[in-house]
């Protein structure tokens, strides 16, 4: 899925300044995967699925962590639409007086670094206090 949206990305970005858009977009990319990290470790504690209840043969928080996690993975599936089908609706997108927009482009921006600070904070406090978040240790 990253190189059709990039593809279309490069496509929406003022002409001189792909390299940019194409280096923001990499950015919010691996943002992501750094913040799915961040909150499949919260997600832990949702239910028990510590190493003592898993021996136990306990399983049914793993499976219900299991089947929660596959449906937010797959929920992206639901947002497919909204992507324009042609490059005359990609066209006109650019052309809305709205899309460059710079309280849309400040709010973009802000959720982007707090989605850095928080994958950053988590990723420390997984260091330097295990088990913070309620997971087994």
């Amino acid at each position: 899925m990253h190189q059709p949206t990039t593809i279309m990305m490069v496509h929406l970005c003022p002409a001189g300044s792909e390299g940019a858009s194409y280096a923001m977009f990499t950015t919010v990319n691996n943002s992501a995967y750094t913040l799915s990290a961040a909150i499949s470790t919260v997600m832990l504690g949702i239910w028990d699925v510590s190493k003592e209840t898993l021996m136990s043969g306990d399983v049914s928080g793993m499976t219900k962590l299991t089947i929660l996690t596959t449906f937010i993975q797959v929920s992206g599936v639901l947002f497919v639409k909204l992507l324009p089908r042609t490059k005359e609706d990609l066209a006109s997108l650019h052309a809305d007086q709205y899309s460059g927009s710079k309280v849309g482009g400040f709010i973009f921006l802000t959720i982007t670094f707090l989605s850095i600070l928080y994958a950053v904070v988590v990723g420390v406090l997984n260091i330097v206090k295990p088990g913070w978040a309620g997971e087994s240790r």
